[in-house]
């Protein structure tokens, strides 16, 4: 009797032990698979932005750009002809000086997360300065943002993406804003530019269409085919070529889009509209 259960608690010891190490193996590979989930999608994480700074946006000489982004061990790539920023895009080091016009585009990279949402900035350079020219707005701006009024558009000052600070932007909620420039004098000129806001977020969309005519009839026109398409914030300068020639005069015809899309929250709604500079060369 004293055989069998010794023999009985003998096997029932063995089971527990063979329980409580199998109970140890699952325990440890859960332990690894915790570990390695828990890796794999820390790499889902996005990255911020990095920040693109500019002496100054529209300039006669040159103009300084920096970027900046604190993550360590993370790399910002950039383009400066407006093509999209990937991994063997150009790494930014030291602060870069332009002499020449120029669409810059950059995104941040770090092996263990997902890079950034691009981000991009335009800089011109200022071939005329037009400061001088009599210049009227139809309609006139909102009264919410009136900017500097008409002279506003030619004083070869630039508004900021921070839109409600500061006093550059002029603010439309129409379906075509017509501007007139008289130039005082007359220039060779191939290119009109149109300075602008776009932040969907603020309900403030680029143009549709730009059309610019002279006293001899319509010159030059260009339709934005992108316009109702997700886009990230930016300042735009919206380049319109133009018939080669002498002009004192212009007319310059923005069209926003009929409505905001579908895909926005304020779907429906006529769209804001902001401009801050008009350039020629």
């Amino acid at each position: 009797m004293e055989f069998r259960k010794d023999l009985s608690h003998k096997i029932i010891q063995g089971l527990a032990m063979k329980y409580i190490s199998l109970l140890l193996v699952v325990f440890v590979f859960v332990s690894c698979r915790t570990d390695r989930v828990s890796y794999e999608e820390t790499g889902r994480f996005q990255l911020a932005a990095p920040i693109i700074n500019v002496d100054s946006i529209l300039f006669k000489e040159t103009t300084k750009v920096t970027m900046s982004f604190g993550f360590p061990n993370s790399k910002i790539h950039y383009t400066l002809d407006g093509t999209e920023v990937d991994q063997v895009s150009a790494i930014y080091g030291d602060p870069i000086v332009l002499n020449q016009a120029a669409t810059i585009k950059a995104k941040a990279f770090h092996h263990d997360f997902k890079s950034s949402e691009q981000v991009a900035a335009q800089v011109e350079k200022i071939t005329h300065n037009i400061s001088d020219a009599s210049i009227t707005i139809e309609p006139q701006p909102h009264a919410n943002y009136p900017g500097l009024g008409a002279k506003g558009l030619v004083d070869m000052q630039k508004g900021s993406s921070q839109f409600r600070s500061g006093n550059k932007w002029l603010g439309f909620q129409a379906d075509k804003t017509t501007i007139t420039l008289d130039l005082a004098k007359e220039l060779q000129l191939s290119l009109l530019k149109v300075s602008c806001l776009q932040n969907q977020g603020g309900w403030i969309f680029a143009p549709k269409k730009i059309t610019v005519f002279s006293e001899s009839g319509r010159i030059g026109e260009i339709t934005l085919d992108d316009t109702a398409k997700k886009q990230e914030n930016q300042l735009k300068i919206m380049v319109v070529p133009i018939v080669a020639g002498s002009y004192s005069k212009l007319k310059v015809v923005v069209t926003a889009l009929n409505e905001i899309p579908e895909w926005h929250p304020g779907k429906g709604t006529l769209p804001w509209l902001f401009l801050d500079e008009i350039l020629v060369e």
